[in-house]
């Protein structure tokens, strides 16, 4: 038996799955980060997320361009992408809002094994907007894969990347990389999330929008970067990233509302 027949799925493999694989793992490599837990880990790991997404907004334009020798690519990427922006943006959220200090989230049953309820209502919000932001994205997620959303000149319903794009922004300056602590940012991300079960049309990072899409996420890339070596000049720099992710967020689909675009 050759290794051409041994190992056939690899063979099948095109540049755009190659480039949805890359995206995974760079979702993976934030992961990691994330999961050390430092000030210093958790902006590499914001400065990879955004480094995935424009990635993953290659492997349609690769897989139109050079074809693919398979049918399941549409869930390839829909797995990549839960991974990248599913579960790494929900666990940052944790780790940047959940302080096992404070006690737990919930608890019913002290050390005594006797019954003892209390909460926390910091952590809980933390815990539920993690949890909200993992499910509804997944949800979102299996939505574009088995619909038609692809073929559509719009997204119905956020995209999981602007989410967690939208994540990045706000936790950036906002958490507590910065000393800042307050439950009102995962309540805010929280329900942001659910955007993403909507039917409101977002614009995709194709033709007239492609360009201004990748220079937001650049922006934001910039800004991080600036963080990270702790330039005075990011925090300028996060007004413009946070005002271009407003317009895409709330302008540009009242304008597609409009017809503006027509």
């Amino acid at each position: 038996m050759s290794l051409n027949k041994f190992f056939r799925p690899l063979t099948l493999l095109s540049y755009a799955d190659i480039a949805t694989l890359t995206s995974a793992f760079l979702g993976f490599l934030a992961i990691s980060y994330i999961i050390d837990g430092s000030h210093e880990s958790f902006i590499v790991a914001m400065i990879i997320l955004p480094f995935s997404a424009i990635i993953d907004g290659m492997d349609g334009a690769l897989a139109r361009r050079f074809g693919t020798k398979h049918d399941y690519g549409k869930h390839l990427d829909s797995i990549a992408d839960s991974i990248c922006f599913g579960m790494a943006p929900s666990i940052l959220i944790y780790s940047l809002y959940y302080n096992i200090e404070r006690g737990p989230a919930l608890e019913f049953i002290n050390d005594d094994l006797e019954f003892a309820f209390r909460y926390n209502i910091e952590n809980l919000v933390a815990i539920i907007a993690a949890t909200m932001f993992v499910l509804l994205s997944i949800l979102r997620l299996a939505r574009f894969t088995k619909g038609t959303q692809g073929e559509n000149t719009y997204f119905s319903g956020l995209p999981t990347p602007a989410l967690a794009m939208f994540t990045i922004v706000i936790s950036i300056k906002y958490s507590i990389i910065n000393d800042y602590d307050s439950v009102l940012i995962p309540f805010i991300i929280g329900l942001v999330s659910l955007l993403t079960v909507t039917t409101i049309p977002y614009a995709k990072p194709r033709g007239r929008f492609r360009n201004p899409v990748l220079f937001g996420i650049l922006v934001l890339i910039l800004t991080i970067v600036l963080h990270y070596f702790e330039n005075s000049m990011w925090e300028m720099l996060w007004y413009v990233a946070f005002g271009l992710y407003m317009i895409y967020f709330a302008l540009i689909p009242a304008m597609i509302w409009g017809n503006y675009f027509e």
